[in-house]
């Protein structure tokens, strides 16, 4: 369930210089941990995958695919739920995206870059979690419809 907030966090991606943005990120938690890893995000279809052998990569292609990094053959398609379906609400106003949305015990909170036309830091606040995503190194470049199939994942080169 912890892994669907990452997902909100990725579906506000806004930016104008193109279709395609590729980004490192740096999760960090209220408890100070962090989480690194690479996002890439074009023309809806989404990947976010973190650095760490030991946990996943998240598609979006059509449905959400939570796959391991540890063993790209295991895929498994997420339900459909209730965080799921408000964030398709607030996705609906890109782009006009607002700098906070708030529904019931969730807040999102969204910092703009003042670099370059795109999101520098998500704050996500529940009960359920407390963390910040930063978005560093951002190009805008064509992406292969490659890296978003779930089921033969392409490798990103870091």
């Amino acid at each position: 369930m912890k892994y669907l907030y990452f997902i909100i966090a990725l579906l506000f991606l806004k930016q104008t210089y193109a279709n395609s943005v590729s980004c490192e990120f740096e999760e960090v938690y209220k408890d100070g941990s962090i989480q690194t890893g690479h996002m890439l995000f074009s023309e809806g279809l989404l990947r976010y995958q973190y650095n760490d052998k030991q946990l996943f990569t998240i598609i979006y292609n059509k449905n959400y695919y939570v796959i391991r990094n540890d063993e790209n053959t295991i895929v498994n398609k997420l339900k459909n739920d209730a965080i799921l379906n408000e964030l398709r609400f607030i996705i609906a106003d890109y782009p006009k995206i607002k700098n906070t949305y708030i529904k019931d015990d969730l807040k999102i909170t969204i910092q703009n870059s003042q670099i370059i036309e795109f999101i520098k830091r998500i704050s996500i606040n529940s009960q359920k979690v407390n963390l910040s995503i930063y978005f560093i190194n951002c190009t805008f470049e064509d992406i292969s419809k490659g890296f978003f199939q779930p089921f033969s994942l392409k490798e990103i080169r870091k």
